[in-house]
């Protein structure tokens, strides 16, 4: 029972904290984690959409018949346009370069991440065909 109360009380404090906090902008687009399979048994609601929730939380299906409020995850947007070709060299050497991204969201302004022949680099994207 005590256990019950000290988690309550925790509960409450951390959804005062997150009303309290400065929104977060993050580059991105906020989902609802997969489902386990231990979660698709219960059958609650406790939110109707997003702003019945506290600040960075998102409201969830938890299951065909529930709904909770959960943290989502964020799936980086990729951005416009297409990498440019890169050449490749006449023959096999060793690459020697560090990639400086894996993902679009580590490039600055509207520079994508693109493989320049054996490494990943922020590029200006083309934008035609």
């Amino acid at each position: 029972m005590r256990c019950l109360a000290s988690l309550a009380l925790t509960l409450l404090a951390l959804k005062a904290a997150l009303a309290l906090a400065p929104a977060l902008t993050l580059p991105g687009q906020a989902v609802c984690p997969e489902l386990s399979s231990s979660e698709e048994d219960s059958c609650t609601i406790s939110c109707v959409n997003d702003e019945n929730c506290p600040q960075g939380t998102k409201c969830c299906a938890r299951s065909p018949c529930s709904r909770s409020c959960v943290v989502p995850l964020i799936v980086p947007v990729p951005k416009a346009g297409r990498c440019p070709r890169v050449q490749a060299p006449p023959a096999p050497k060793l690459c020697l370069e560090r990639n400086e991204c894996s993902r679009d969201d580590q490039c600055m302004e509207n520079q994508k991440c693109c493989f320049s022949s054996c490494a990943g680099r922020c590029m200006v994207p083309t934008t035609g065909p």
